[in-house]
């Protein structure tokens, strides 16, 4: 992908039309796509700086019916994940640092910082409707 916000969402487009042989629901579908948008962006935009001579390289590993694994890497220094401050904690409720990885935790199963904070990896499974959960205890 190209160090460009204009990419972010065809990227995304992309990812999920691949992700269809998961058979994730549409709330597990839309929380994959917000944390792979700020996964996205901040790698265009924090580790690639909007460099348009530096990519964001992408790679999508199914499972079908069963998970998705997003690998997001750029090209930049990375940064310290302990260094991001909890963005629920009352004295920092109005700092922005944090908010995305935060928010990435919440939305999906996995989310794990390699390389340095330069590639973050992103899981999300399919998960059987309520009904059918029940149905299976029965």
């Amino acid at each position: 992908m190209a160090s460009e916000r204009v990419a972010v969402g065809p990227a995304i487009e992309q990812i999920l039309n691949l992700a269809k042989d998961v058979r994730l629901s549409k709330d597990r579908l839309s929380d994959l796509a917000v944390a792979l948008a700020e996964a996205l962006s901040n790698a265009a935009i924090h580790g690639n700086k909007l460099d348009r001579n530096k990519c964001v390289h992408i790679r999508v590993s199914l499972l079908p019916g069963v998970r998705a694994v997003i690998e997001v890497k750029d090209e930049g220094q990375g940064f310290e994940l302990s260094e991001l401050s909890d963005p629920t904690h009352p004295e920092r409720l109005l700092t922005p640092r944090g908010r995305g990885v935060f928010l990435m935790r919440q939305l999906v199963d996995r989310v794990e910082y390699l390389d340095g904070g330069s590639r973050v990896v992103i899981a999300v499974e399919r998960r059987p409707r309520p009904e059918a959960q029940a149905e299976a205890r029965q």
